[in-house]
């Protein structure tokens, strides 16, 4: 069923979106599709395999692929400069080791409105950029900004913006939905009910490495603050009945650079498990 006046948003957390996972695979095994989609970091990723509809295939990256020290390492990092290494994670895995049905994705984005978020480094603001189709540069490179962390990834230039993770301007990218129009809005999230998120304690390196970018800088550091501010916002209106929010139904002491497998595979399924328990209740939401 494709629910046309409502929107998606999926927040980042690197290996907890294993989460997020589980939710979207029951979304699809249940037909549930939406007018707006938005994602930030591994949030993005996430969605394309749920955008082109392949079951499990998000679940195979975090549990079986990424254990790959090609996936991520930090060898990769001191080799090249970039944690995940670009060509096994963007080339690699999509066209040979699980194919990514890029057809059916770019006919789900023709229906779907679907922005991956990133954080501008010159201006500091959040830059909403649709993606319609992985084989063209441009939507490549847009997912891989939104999921390229700070000190840990080379910048990524998308129309001649600098450009990296997400996650420091928008957490929880509400506000493009909010922007198209989308007023109805099912929010999944990757840490439990009570997470407030604290000051980035890399910040003297943050001051370091992006010296040049002023404006980036202060954004990374007020980002605690304006992530808790994001939180009450979403509360505010799951009171107001306009947000559905989907959240762990229990805290997991899980690594956003998590490599075990049972861990991931437990949260996967608790996201699944959420899902299902609250499926019924997102329906009447989306139908009413």
């Amino acid at each position: 069923m494709m629910y046309k006046d409502a929107g998606i948003v999926v927040e980042g957390g690197g290996m907890r979106g294993a989460y997020t996972g589980g939710i979207l695979d029951v979304f699809n095994e249940n037909g549930i599709k939406f007018g707006g989609a938005v994602g930030t970091s591994a949030g993005v990723t996430h969605l394309c395999s749920y955008l082109s509809e392949q079951v499990g295939r998000n679940f195979r990256i975090d549990t079986i692929h990424s254990k790959s020290k090609k996936y991520m390492s930090w060898g990769n990092l001191i080799r090249t400069g970039e944690f995940f290494e670009v060509d096994y994670c963007y080339r690699q895995i999509p066209y040979e080791i699980d194919p990514f049905d890029m057809e059916k994705f770019a006919e789900a984005c023709k229906e779907t409105e679907f922005y991956a978020c990133s954080s501008n480094l010159e201006t500091g603001g959040a830059e909403y950029l649709r993606v319609m189709d992985y084989r063209i540069e441009h939507d490549k490179d847009a997912i891989r900004a939104s999921a390229s962390l700070p000190l840990m990834s080379h910048i990524v230039n998308v129309d001649g913006k600098k450009l990296l993770d997400g996650g420091i301007s928008d957490s929880i990218p509400f506000a493009a939905l909010d922007q198209k129009g989308f007023k109805k809005q099912v929010v999944l999230l990757t840490q439990p009910e009570g997470f407030r998120k604290k000051p980035n304690s890399m910040m003297p390196l943050f001051k370091i490495i992006y010296r040049k970018y002023p404006k980036f800088i202060e954004v990374a550091a007020d980002r605690h603050i304006r992530y808790n501010a994001c939180l009450d916002q979403i509360a505010e209106r799951e009171k107001q009945g306009s947000f559905f929010v989907l959240r762990p139904s229990r805290a997991m002491q899980i690594s956003r650079l998590e490599k075990d497998k049972s861990k991931l595979v437990e949260l996967y399924n608790l996201g699944r498990s959420d899902a299902e328990q609250r499926l019924e209740e997102l329906k009447k939401f989306l139908e009413g």
